[in-house]
Parts: structure tokens; C-alpha cells; sequence
């Protein structure tokens, strides 16, 4: 059973579509001295929001989480607790190598941040490495807000050696757009579902079965897929070191959307195939505006479908198997392809679900007006136990690979919404099958980027007790406290794995292995990372948000 006392609200609920706080803010800081980080930490703590204190609530209070860097945990001296865990747990061994190396050396080569979203590129906060904590919060209204932020200036102020390096500010848009991010879709619909959680469970949300008497359900994904130290889907205990127990690992990433863009090119479309805007629009994501699936609804947008919980996930791929309905790249597609008759299939499917929480930041830009340059976009966050088996598979294999199914393979073609286009000759194409005998599927050329990357960065959510420890610079649990540091240097602020002492080694075996993930390769040197992000696929299958 899960201990909700102990795991980061954050990591288990308020991600549901419908149930996401209004606003957040990511409060990105450096540690000075030590002792100071500690005490902030110590300060902070009782201001930590659990899972059980979110329940107890109902949901409808400020948040905080904490989620620390690798160098923070170097810091701290518990950088040899990254290696501190059972001899059985050779995947938590590998899978640390993404936390320890950080997003921008493994950018490039497994998450597609090549061009303008290259590392280099990437706003000085998050391209400079400097940063060894966030503190995440959030509220249903901005007074709550603004008032957990003042608790937390107050403990800053008396840690002056903490410095703020970087702030991020979200909300959720109200009235007709409630629910929806730039593009116009309502997002968030498709979530895993985890067992022992104690939340509601929608259908679609967990993997697809086939009970007594040929009925179809849904189950929950095993806990040990997003919260540490439990059973994941390989039916393995990972992580049984009491340092990671009931923690786990948070993604952020800065998209920036280019709402201008997105709306010219779905027109064009429209225009040169006689077709809506909103159609093309929904053919490139797999559902329409009000978030009704095409595999339910094909022809036209059901808001009432869309709104129904109970019934706007409830679906699966071999209703539509050549993608007629829903094309077979299409965004949600790729992502979750759920039990996929053209595709991995459930068993694969399931080793690589992800947690996501997405917040708009910048204005909406009005229909109809045109690109007014100023920034917008989407705050992405996504809790995983397994950064590397999890949310780096899917954007390597899934999101930036070609579409390559039982049926056929559609050589450039990646994810239509998200995934990183190439330019020139190679410029990314989205094809779009036909339902009707003997015609032609449609083809959307030159498709350009929509989404830039503006930097992001790896996270660890430790529990409460864990958090506890670090505060009041508990020793590591007996039995882990000689277990080797694997840099073999003196804890520092600054220190982070050299991506140059740990080449890669080798492309994934394939998405049907298990193994088959970057966990293996360790930091890819972003200088070299670009070319074999090109080649590391094979064997790839598609692709819900």
C-alpha cells in the first residue's frame, strides 16, 4: 500500500483534466552554504503538502513541493545515495543516470532539443546549470497564492545565501477556454490511473483488459511506475533504498507554442483540401477542441462528449486499426497508443506512461490576430519513477521517431503537435488516412515546428521523511551509508556528472525490450548528442495525451 503521508501531493493528484489548480508558479533557487539550505529546507517543511493533506482538503488549498537537483543532493552528501541501492535493482541503477546528468546533456540526443531548441538556446537559467532546487506551488485563486509565496520569501530571507535564479508563472484559462491550452484543445484528458492511489479511476485512464465473459475494462497501472520504492509493471521493486522510498522523479520542461504558426498552417491545409481548419486541426491531434475523440466522434466536435468524463477517454485503437478515424501519427496516438492492433500494444504500452501536469503561461492570443511575438506557451511537468524508461522513451521513440507501423512506414513523419521537424529536404510531412475504399490519404507538407523548447531540468521528489532527513542532516540509513559515490569527488555545489566521462553506450535494443531505454547510455555529451538522436531507433512503433 502506498503511505499517502509521505508522497509529494504533486506526484498522485490535482492532474486530472477538470482538476488541475488555476495557478502555479516554479520558484527555481540556488543553495550557497550548506547549512543555510538545510535550514531553509527545515523552515519549509511543515509548509510540504502530502497526498493525505490534499485529500484532507478536498483539494482547495495552496500547494508546495519540493523537488531537488542532483547537485542539491551532492550537496547535501548523499550524492553516493544515487548508487545507494540494492544489488537487484539494476534498472533504478541505470534509470538514475538521466537524474544525475541533468536534461541539457541528454537534450539533444533523446528529448529532439535540436535548432531553436537547442541546449544553447535555451533561456540562461536553465541552459547555465545553475539551479539545485524547485519550489513548486499552487492555488485555486491568486490570494492563496501570493500568501503561501510570502511564507516562503520569509524563509528565503532568513537563508540570504539562497538565491532565486528563475521564476515561472502559469494559469489556466477561464470561461470557454477553461481546460485548454494555446492550440485551442482541452488537454490533460488521458492520464494514468494508479493502483492503490485512493482517487477516482476514469475509464481509458489505466491499461486496456479483457475480463470474464469478454467484457472490456480498464486497470490501474502499478504504483512502482511513479512512485518509488514500490512494484512497477515489470513486477520489480526498484529503488528500496529508504532515501528514494515514496519518492519520485519530476520532469519540467518550458514549451513555448507558436500559436500564429499552428493556426496558418492547419488553414492552408484546410484551404487546399476543402476542409475546415478545425478538422485538420483534430486529424493532427486526435481529438477535437472540446477534447471528443475521433475514434468516438469522427465527423464532427461533441462538446457533450468532450465534457463527459466517464466517456471522453473510453476508447480503443482496434476500433479504427488503419487509422481512419484517427490518423496513425496523430499526437494522442503516439503518446498512449493504448492497446494499438497497428502498433506496440498494451504490454509495451504500459512501461512507458507518464504523469502529466501542463499550465498555459502568456496571454491567449485572440482569434483571428495575427503573431504578436510576445511569449506563451506551456509549463510541462511530468512525474515518472523511471526518467529514462519513461518520459525519455517516449519523446526518443514515440514523439521524434518516424511512424512506422504494422501496415506501413512514413519516412520524417513525427509527432504532427510537439515533435522536432526537420527543415529543407527533409522537411516533416503528416499523413492522413483515408476512410474511404481506394482514395488517396491526405498529406499536410512542410510541416513546420510548433513547439520551441525554452529549457528545463530533472527533479527528485523526495517524501517527507526524506526531506526531514536532509534538513536536520540525518546520516544515510545503515546499510547504504558506504556505498560508493561513482564520481569519486568532493560534494560541491556545482558538481554534475561530466557528460564527457560517460560516453554512450549504444542505441536502445528496441521498444519491445524492456531495457530498451536511454537508461543504459548515461550522459550524452550534448556536442555529440545531435547525430545519434538520428539513428538510436529502430524497430519503432507509434504513438494520448
Amino acid at each position: 500500500m502506498l503511505d499517502l503521508r509521505q508522497i509529494q501531493s504533486n506526484v498522485l493528484r490535482g492532474y486530472h483534466y477538470g482538476c488541475a489548480p488555476k495557478f502555479v508558479h516554479y520558484r527555481f533557487v540556488r543553495f550557497g552554504e550548506v547549512d543555510e539550505a538545510r535550514r531553509l529546507l527545515k523552515a519549509l517543511l511543515p509548509l510540504v503538502t502530502c497526498c493525505e493533506n490534499y485529500d484532507g482538503q478536498g483539494g482547495l488549498l495552496a500547494v508546495l513541493n519540493v523537488g531537488l537537483a542532483y547537485p542539491a543532493i551532492d550537496m547535501f552528501g548523499y550524492g553516493g545515495q544515487a548508487r545507494a541501492l540494492d544489488a537487484s535493482d539494476d534498472e533504478a541503477t541505470s534509470a538514475i543516470e538521466a537524474y544525475k546528468c541533468g536534461m541539457k546533456a541528454r537534450a539533444r540526443a533523446y528529448l529532439g532539443d535540436d535548432g531553436d531548441s537547442d541546449p544553447e538556446r535555451w533561456e540562461p537559467a536553465y541552459r547555465d546549470g545553475r539551479l539545485h532546487a524547485v519550489f513548486a506551488m499552487n492555488a485555486p485563486t491568486r490570494e492563496e497564492l501570493d500568501a503561501l509565496l510570502a511564507k516562503v520569501d520569509t524563509a528565503m530571507a532568513a537563508n540570504p545565501s539562497v538565491h532565486t535564479v528563475h521564476e515561472e508563472l502559469g494559469a489556466h484559462f477561464d470561461g470557454a477556454w477553461a481546460g485548454k491550452e494555446h492550440f485551442g484543445f482541452a488537454d490533460g484528458i488521458s492520464q494514468p490511473s494508479v493502483l492503490d492511489a485512493g482517487d477516482l479511476a476514469y475509464p481509458g485512464d489505466g491499461t486496456p483488459t479483457k475480463g470474464r465473459l469478454g467484457r472490456k475494462g480498464w486497470a490501474r497501472l502499478r504504483s512502482g511506475e511513479f512512485v518509488l520504492g514500490h512494484t512497477d509493471e515489470l513486477g520489480q521493486v526498484q529503488f528500496r533504498s529508504p532515501f528514494f522510498q515514496n519518492g519520485s522523479f519530476m520532469v519540467f520542461r518550458k514549451l513555448q507554442q507558436h500559436v500564429g504558426r499552428y493556426r496558418d498552417y492547419v488553414q492552408s491545409v484546410a484551404e487546399r483540401n476543402g476542409v475546415t481548419a478545425e478538422l485538420v486541426g483534430a486529424k493532427m491531434v486526435g481529438r477535437w477542441p472540446s477534447g471528443a475523440p475521433l475514434v468516438r466522434s469522427p465527423k464532427r466536435d461533441d462538446p457533450e462528449l468532450g465534457a463527459n468524463a466517464k466517456k471522453n477517454n473510453d476508447f480503443r485503437y482496434h476500433e479504427d486499426p488503419n487509422g481512419a478515424r484517427c490518423p496513425l501519427g496523430a499526437h494522442i496516438r503516439r503518446n498512449n497508443p493504448r492497446e494499438d492492433p497497428s502498433g506496440p500494444g498494451v504490454v509495451q504500452t504500459k512501461l512507458h506512461r507518464i504523469i502529466r501536469r501542463a499550465t498555459p503561461y502568456g496571454p491567449r492570443l485572440p482569434e483571428g490576430a495575427a503573431e504578436d511575438g510576445q511569449a506563451r506557451g506551456t509549463l510541462f511537468v511530468v512525474i515518472n519513477a523511471n526518467i529514462a524508461r519513461q518520459f525519455e522513451f517516449v519523446q526518443l521513440n514515440w514523439v521524434n521517431s518516424v511512424l512506422s507501423s504494422t501496415h506501413l512506414t512514413y519516412p520524417d513523419d513525427r509527432d504532427p503537435l510537439i515533435g522536432a521537424q526537420h527543415e529543407g529536404d527533409r522537411a516533416g510531412k503528416y499523413v492522413m488516412q483515408s476512410g474511404a475504399r481506394g482514395k488517396a490519404p491526405t498529406i499536410a507538407w512542410d510541416l513546420p515546428r510548433f513547439v520551441t523548447t525554452r529549457g528545463g531540468e530533472y527533479f527528485f521528489l523526495p517524501s517527507l521523511d526524506t526531506l526531514y532527513n536532509l534538513a536536520n542532516d540525518v546520516p544515510p540509513p545503515a546499510g547504504h551509508a558506504d556505498c560508493p559515490d561513482i564520481d569519486s569527488r568532493d560534494a560541491r555545489p556545482e558538481a554534475r556528472p561530466d557528460p564527457e566521462q560517460s560516453p554512450p553506450q549504444g542505441p536502445p535494443r528496441g521498444p519491445g525490450d524492456p531495457s530498451a531505454s536511454p537508461a543504459s547510455e548515461k550522459c550524452v555529451p550534448a556536442d555529440d548528442a545531435a547525430d545519434e538522436g538520428e539513428d538510436a531507433v529502430i524497430e519503432v512503433m507509434p504513438f494520448d495525451r
